[in-house]
């Protein structure tokens, strides 16, 4: 009997110490994704494409770009890592060689046109919570320069479908109705890689992007964790 009750004895302890070293199931109050729209006023100084021979200049001029996001929340605090997708239909001027180097598209030497200039990024997001708070974001993915038309005549001028990697940086300020309801202000500053083939040695393949960008943001779920 005595035998008995102390491998019995063992066995609960045993159970005991294997139940505290299971890793339970809690829960945050944090919310476990989050979708954003936001609209950003950019500026951008243009692309000299060494394809077409051609250079579109942006003339740092204010426009407008438009977001969606999809986070997911990786950690507390408020961090999240997902995908941004922006669209923007950008005004710039068209400088072409006198004959066009593409076969079937048009050419100028110099005259007004509009591209749609779509980025989708990879997002790490930093910052959240009810009150002020700062918010900071990492980002990084490619650009995409398409449909790049005369504004005369709707002609399809050279250099459409050019994508880029671009990187992205921003810092700024967010306020939280509650701890699922944000709205951001985050200027960010980027840079977008053009190819140098056809490109002289001294001509520049950077496209410096500048934007301040105003975000509204919906937390969902409940976010779990083991401890």
């Amino acid at each position: 009997m005595r035998r008995f009750s102390l491998a019995f004895l063992m066995v609960i302890l045993c159970a005991s110490s294997l139940s505290a070293q299971r890793r339970q199931r809690g829960f945050t109050s944090d919310p476990n994704s989050w979708v954003s729209a936001g609209i950003a006023g950019f500026t951008a100084n243009g692309v000299n494409d060494g394809r077409s021979r051609s250079t579109w200049d942006f003339g740092n001029a204010w426009n407008w770009q438009y977001s969606a996001s999809l986070e997911k929340t990786i950690s507390g605090g408020g961090t999240s890592f997902g995908v941004t997708a922006a669209y923007s239909r950008v005004p710039f001027t068209y400088f072409g060689p006198a004959v066009p180097v593409i076969a079937g598209t048009a050419t100028c030497t110099e005259c007004d046109a509009h591209l749609d200039m779509t980025t989708v990024l990879a997002t790490l997001h930093i910052g959240a919570g009810a009150g002020l708070h700062q918010v900071v974001e990492f980002n990084g993915g490619i650009v995409n320069y398409a449909n790049l038309k005369r504004d005369s005549d709707h002609a399809r001028l050279a250099g459409g479908s050019n994508t880029d990697p671009v990187f992205a940086f921003g810092w700024g300020l967010g306020y939280g109705f509650d701890d699922r309801t944000q709205i951001e202000i985050v200027p960010e500053g980027g840079i977008a890689i053009h190819e140098r083939s056809g490109l002289a040695n001294g001509v520049s393949n950077t496209n410096r992007i500048n934007s301040v960008k105003v975000t509204f943001r919906m937390g969902f779920g409940v976010r779990s964790l083991r401890r």
